[in-house]
């Protein structure tokens, strides 16, 4: 089954190949002389920047879809009655990768999923990916790693323009796909909108994606015909607007954001329910105020208030005539985050950070028995120190935690140290390492939720109890790293990471013989997950390609037979490669995007493996009217689901991932004012 991928890699490599030799037989441009220089990153720590150039060539129209391009990033979004979108790095999940936008984190729903696949790209600058445990200027969700999306805040071409008027421009996309197998469509709308003024600007950003879903009717011995959805019906809407006022002394911003999916899939796929579909709706809100004030050259504050809403009503419809039945649940959240940091560069080699930041959760819905509530603060410093020439940089920083006595938890107190190191021996080489501890605070979901899985059969019928014994989770982060420039040709990255988890909280089997199953959240008290990653990123006047490999292995220890075991839902081998190029004369752009990952164990202690996973994707675009007007083509799952190993109960890809759209064609045009 590997040969079958073995050769689809080979393909690839030959397929670059091919293009890079025929540039230089019609000598229509040398790439030794007219490449692009591969530059080292300067950042202390590695971080990987996804450009909205990247993001627009490779087809993405979300924030999920770009992630999904990076080696390391493992992105999983709704499918096979699924609703949950989450994403992980270092073997860590869901509640462990903290996402933000323009630095302010963003609000997760009830299970700590995250909307990364409604977040639209049009109005992203560039996406920053930090791997590694970060908990010190981020908190408790970043162990993990962190995701910040940089939007645009204003067209800076069209505002150089004339610096006295009120500058209007924006974009607008608009595109539909179509899926040949299923003879069903979907539609994507969105755009942005900007107004620069003197000191006044404002950005707008929308989008709806639409796919109406394919409904299919089946005979049922007891409840006649039956209908249900055979491809997820989705409704995704997005919207946000940010005011900021700029002036000498710094700006003064105000933000708002509404975000709204309903999503409806079949989950059940045998029996006699097998009508039965379940009605995901969750409405987002979030408003805040954000700022800077600028001292001096050397010193500055900036930070932000923003107070976060979440309301999620999940309604499961069993259709099997006299014996259908619906049920439903529904939470809601609210939290408020405050965050303020100073900035002073004390000297040409030294740059401290100091700040605090405070958030008040709340939590409330048919799950829980009454609002709860929790509060934490902290305060925190990092320092950068260059010495040795401006040859090695080192990053000291701790954060201090305090969670006090609130609605029943206990008060709880940590100190978090970490240190970073980046060494440059040349101007080629860059060299990093870091240490850094972290903890994760049990979330009010895991205290107090009781969640009833009440569905679905078999097994998969249990009620999962929040535990309010629960303690925070704590950890020990290691990561090094090379980053090389060779040549000038290509860029060669490498690094590896252990991170050791002592009180991991995780979902246990307490009681595997009742009807439903019982399950609770307790902590496991040791675990571990470590690996390593490398890419190959050449950035060449037309052609560039990017290819990756990510390891990942994550453990717990069995106190039952003191041995360490496998925990479940990691991919241990995640291949990614990207290869994009402009053809010469006609000036058209083409790219080919692709991802493997590697069989995952479904649950701990169980030898149920899910069947691998393989996407290949291409675009073709085109820009006229001085690069204002881009026309593009797009095929995704090209290869319509092949893939090389089933699960262990015999799926295969299209069935365990809900892939029923086969291949899916896609045509959209893009348009700058």
């Amino acid at each position: 089954m590997y040969k079958k991928f073995i050769l689809i890699i080979l393909y690839l490599f030959s397929f670059s190949f091919v293009f890079s030799q025929s540039e230089e037989d019609d000598e229509v441009i040398l790439v030794n002389a007219n490449r692009i220089t591969q530059e080292i990153d300067t950042n202390v720590e590695q971080k990987s920047v996804i450009t909205d150039e990247e993001i627009r060539k490779s087809g993405s129209k979300t924030v999920g879809d770009a992630l999904k391009n990076l080696p390391g990033v493992m992105v999983s979004n709704a499918s096979a009655g699924n609703s949950n979108e989450s994403i992980s790095m270092q073997g860590l999940g869901t509640g462990y990768v903290k996402i933000m936008i323009d630095g302010i984190s963003i609000a997760t729903d009830i299970s700590g999923s995250t909307p990364i696949f409604q977040i639209p790209v049009e109005n992203i600058d560039h996406i920053e990916v930090i791997k590694g445990a970060d908990s010190v200027l981020f908190g408790s969700e970043a162990m993990g790693g962190v995701v910040n999306i940089i939007t645009k805040q204003n067209d800076e071409e069209k505002k150089s323009e004339n610096k006295k008027k009120v500058n209007l421009s924006g974009n607008f996309t608009e595109e539909f796909g179509f899926s040949p197998s299923l003879c069903d469509w979907k539609n994507y709308t969105a755009g942005s909108f900007f107004a620069n003024g003197t000191h006044i600007s404002n950005s707008l950003t929308a989008s709806l994606d639409y796919t109406p879903g394919k409904e299919k009717s089946v005979a049922d011995a007891l409840a006649g015909s039956i209908t249900y959805y055979e491809n997820s019906k989705k409704i995704l809407s997005f919207l946000r607007d940010n005011i900021v006022w700029k002036d000498k002394w710094g700006n003064l911003g105000i933000y708002g954001l509404y975000a709204d999916s309903l999503q409806v899939s079949n989950f059940t796929k045998t029996g006699y329910d097998k009508g039965s579909d379940m009605e995901y709706r969750s409405i987002r809100g979030e408003s805040g105020v954000n700022g800077k004030y600028i001292f001096s050259d050397n010193f500055y504050i900036d930070g932000f208030s923003a107070v976060k809403t979440y309301f999620l009503d999940t309604t499961y419809n069993v259709k099997a005539g006299r014996f259908s039945s619906a049920k439903s649940s529904e939470s809601k959240s609210f939290d408020w985050e405050n965050d303020i940091r100073s900035h002073w560069k004390l000297s040409d080699i030294q740059d401290f950070t100091i700040g605090i930041n405070s958030t008040l959760s709340s939590i409330d819905g048919s799950s829980f028995d009454e609002r709860k509530y929790a509060f934490e603060t902290a305060l925190f410093a990092q320092d950068n120190i260059l010495v040795f020439s401006d040859k090695l940089t080192i990053v000291p920083g701790v954060r201090f935690d305090f969670s006090p006595s609130v609605g029943g938890n206990d008060a709880e107190f940590m100190a978090i140290p970490k240190i970073s190191a980046k060494y440059n021996p040349n101007e080629k080489t860059a060299i990093r390492a870091s240490y850094g501890m972290g903890y994760k605070t049990p979330s009010l979901r895991e205290k107090f939720w009781v969640f009833k899985h009440n569905y679905a059969p078999g097994t998969g019928n249990f009620i999962l109890y929040g535990n309010q014994n629960l303690v925070s989770e704590k950890s020990h982060g290691f990561n090094i790293g090379i980053e090389q420039n060779v040549w000038d040709l290509f860029t060669f990255c490498a690094e590896g990471y252990f991170n050791y988890i002592l009180d991991l909280i995780d979902s246990v089997v307490i009681d595997a013989t009742s009807s439903p199953q019982i399950r609770e959240y307790q902590n496991v008290d040791k675990a571990m997950t470590y690996g390593a990653e490398c890419s190959i990123c050449s950035n060449w006047d037309r052609l560039k390609i990017k290819l990756g490999y990510a390891y990942t292995q994550a453990k717990y220890f069995d106190d039952s037979d003191d041995t360490w075991k496998n925990l479940a839902l990691r991919v241990e081998h995640r291949i990614t490669a990207n290869l994009e190029y402009r053809v010469p004369v006609i000036e058209t752009n083409f790219s080919i995007n692709s991802q493997w990952n590697s069989r995952q164990l479904l649950s701990n202690g169980t030898d149920y493996y899910t069947p691998d996973y393989f996407m290949l994707g291409a675009d073709i675009s085109k820009k006229i009217l001085d690069e204002k007007l881009e026309f593009y083509f797009g095929v995704d799952n090209l290869l319509n689901n092949l893939h090389f190993i089933k699960g262990s109960n015999g799926e295969n890809q299209k069935e365990y991932y809900g892939l029923n759209d086969g291949t899916v064609v896609r045509t959209g045009v893009k348009f700058k004012f």
